[in-house]
């Protein structure tokens, strides 16, 4: 199953703290049309096996529209880039998972 979705793409920008440890501050959102995707069963095994819970794929049919971010939101919802995958037709395929621990 494929929809085209409003995604959201999300960087976070670190700050150093008192003894030059990197911070979470802000974060930087920026909103792109992609093409929503499932994800085919040898990709959620291979993620599965290292005990994260893959969620699906996102087309966006410009790489230039990624900017190396690590987060994305769709429908409210936020989610882990784990993977990257330039296709040859110039656009780029998104991985994502769920978020875990702090940085939600």
């Amino acid at each position: 199953m494929e929809r085209i979705a409003d995604v959201i793409l999300i960087s976070i920008k670190y700050r150093l703290d008192g003894i030059g440890q990197q911070i979470p501050g802000e974060e930087v959102r920026r909103s792109v049309i992609g093409t929503l995707h499932g994800i085919s069963r040898q990709e959620w095994a291979s993620v599965a096996q290292a005990g994260l819970n893959p969620q699906g794929m996102v087309f966006l049919r410009d790489e230039a529209d990624y900017k190396k971010e690590s987060f994305l939101e769709i429908e409210g919802e936020k989610y882990f880039i784990y993977r990257t995958y330039p296709t040859e037709d110039g656009g780029i395929e998104l991985y994502y998972r769920e978020v875990t621990g702090v940085a939600r």
